[in-house]
């Protein structure tokens, strides 16, 4: 049910984001489509590794369901407060506008990318449940290097956007985990 629910606002929100492109110099930074190809093969890759029980871990399976979805009902919140706190700003595609408004309030006052953080936490959770650490390893990483490496491209568009503005920023907030990265 939770994972239903999280995967009909996933395509909810990439469908009322998307934003059709008018020039072919604009595609290389719809990274959308690398993210989800990366996130169905991860998922994929970790199912069939939770079946095949090479490396368990070593939490009782009750308190293993209990740390996820404590961890998936916490991205969940996150990424949607992140996203509401953009409001028209946020889009599944790289992009600013001439109006575009720095945010610094809600989540993004401690993190610059907390919708990310949720993501990454509600992945985090679905490898926990799946109680396999080869499981968790394979959905988690690369989904995690697909989103720095997006993170690298928004950065760089948001910096040229802002200048020293998102300059200051990036020196009082962390990028994914408040305090440590």
């Amino acid at each position: 049910m939770l994972g239903s629910t999280w995967a009909a606002i996933e395509i909810a929100i990439a469908m009322k984001t998307r934003i059709q492109f008018t020039s072919p110099t604009q595609f290389e930074y719809r990274s959308e489509r690398l993210i989800w190809l990366v996130v169905t093969v991860a998922l994929i890759a970790a199912l069939w590794l939770k079946q095949q029980h090479l490396l368990p871990l070593p939490i009782e399976a009750f308190n293993r369901q209990i740390i996820a979805i404590a961890f998936f009902i916490t991205g969940i919140a996150l990424r949607c407060y992140a996203v509401f706190s953009l409001g028209a700003f946020f889009s599944t595609t790289v992009i600013t506008h001439d109006s575009h408004v720095l945010i610094e309030s809600g989540p993004y006052q401690w993190i610059r990318h907390p919708a990310y953080t949720g993501l990454l936490s509600s992945f985090f959770a679905a490898g926990i449940a799946m109680g396999d650490i080869l499981a968790l390893l394979t959905l988690v990483c690369p989904i995690a290097y697909v989103l720095v490496q997006r993170i690298r491209i928004e950065e760089q568009w948001l910096n040229e956007h802002f200048g020293t503005v998102y300059n200051d920023y990036c020196l009082s907030t962390k990028k994914l985990i408040p305090w440590i990265y």
